[in-house]
């Protein structure tokens, strides 16, 4: 159950944007194995980042306005 907290200001409309997630790369076989290891660790590290950010700013609009983004599947 989400906590409600009262704002004294409305952030602006850019701020309570919901985090937008891309598909990301293709889930081959083949083109995983082209590649580089080190790489493909950097790739592995930016896209946990990026998720940890998105839904840090998903569950923020969610604590300023409750029901506003839609829970990440």
């Amino acid at each position: 159950m989400p906590i409600v907290v009262p704002v004294r200001q409305t952030p602006p409309a850019e701020l309570l944007a919901c985090a937008e997630r891309p598909t990301g790369l293709p889930e081959d076989a083949d083109l995983v194995a082209q590649i580089p290891t080190k790489l493909r660790a950097g790739i592995i590290r930016m896209a946990r980042a990026f998720g940890a950010n998105a839904s840090r700013l998903d569950r923020l609009i969610e604590w300023t306005s409750p029901g506003t983004c839609a829970s990440p599947k």
